[in-house]
């Protein structure tokens, strides 16, 4: 074959790679569009009723939320993906528990500055966005079961599934480093905020990592759960009390006021504690990250893009286009 012939064929080629990506975008949207819309619906139905919901936004929400968005938005996802081919294969390498604590205090480590990058940058763009103060408003002062239900169980799950098993399976053939980047900057923008991006793009990353060398979605799924569950339930146990007592919102219980100081107190000193081992860990954690930087690779796919045309196959095409499109317009 000549030149031309050579050149035709690769052109060919990404047109269908970037068919591939756009496809899976799609199911991303897809995603979205029927989780948010069955939400929306479900909103309109109770204005239509009448009913006075305000009391019992917050428990609604979790309730619509997990109930369209995990219960059936993901199942038309699944199904969806069902029908984009898979290329690839991870690898299943059985990593020792030294490896995991090293890998989980490097996970501490991201979650932690990237969430201080996060503030930074909302505060900078004009504060942080009404979606995330919702969020914040209804872990702090939700129902704690349905905090756990949707927060710690539901999402993990879903994302894991989403973002990591569905998306690296039908990538990997393009290389490890393609599959983790595109991972960690999608599972960002999913959530819709500055606040958001910079702590789940890391931990996007590092998620994206631990699937493509263990193979198991699995640790992922537990990996995040632990996240969730010690930002979305520990937090804000030992935050409650603290807040409440100087809102003044515990004032029926003034005959008990020395039961109440000693819980404020409790409160306090873990919520100090808490936070101090935090720092410890993340700091540990960055130490770790470079003093091992060295022993990360990635592996090559069964199809390497051209360099100049990389970022053109991926994300300019119209399914890509649509839910980058969208996400970034969460955030403004």
């Amino acid at each position: 074959m000549d030149g031309s012939q050579w050149e035709q064929i690769e052109r060919a080629q990404l047109k269908m790679d970037r068919r591939h990506f756009s496809r899976i975008a799609l199911g991303f949207l897809i995603y979205n569009l029927v989780g948010v819309g069955l939400q929306l619906v479900g909103i309109q139905f109770l204005q239509l009723t009448g009913w006075d919901y305000s009391p019992y936004r917050t428990t609604l929400s979790w309730i619509l939320n997990f109930t369209f968005m995990y219960l059936l938005a993901l199942p038309a996802a699944a199904l969806y993906f069902k029908t984009v081919p898979r290329f690839g294969e991870v690898r299943h390498e059985r990593w020792e528990l030294g490896a995991w604590l090293v890998v989980f205090l490097i996970g501490l480590a991201m979650g932690y500055f990237g969430n201080i990058v996060g503030t930074l940058v909302s505060n900078f763009t004009g504060g942080v966005s009404i979606d995330y103060e919702n969020l914040m408003d209804m872990i702090f002062e939700g129902n704690m079961f349905l905090t756990f239900l949707n927060v710690v169980i539901g999402a993990p799950i879903v994302e894991e599934l989403l973002f990591r098993k569905f998306l690296i399976d039908r990538t990997i053939g393009y290389g490890e480093k393609l599959s983790v980047l595109l991972s960690g900057t999608l599972f960002g923008l999913m959530h819709g905020n500055f606040q958001q991006f910079f702590y789940a793009f890391a931990l996007g990353c590092l998620f994206a990592y631990i699937y493509c060398k263990t193979g198991k979605i699995k640790n992922t799924i537990l990996f995040h759960m632990w996240i969730n569950f010690s930002g979305s339930i520990l937090v804000p146990c030992m935050s409650r009390p603290i807040f409440r007592a100087l809102s003044g919102q515990q004032t029926e219980v003034e005959t008990l006021e020395t039961m109440v100081s000693l819980v404020f107190a409790f409160a306090g000193l873990a919520l100090i504690s808490y936070m101090l081992l935090q720092l410890v860990a993340a700091v540990a954690g960055l130490v770790l990250f470079f003093v091992y930087k060295k022993y990360i690779c990635f592996y090559p796919g069964l199809r390497q893009l051209p360099k100049g045309k990389r970022l053109l196959t991926v994300l300019v095409n119209p399914g890509m286009l649509a839910f980058v499109g969208l996400c970034i317009w969460g955030f403004f």
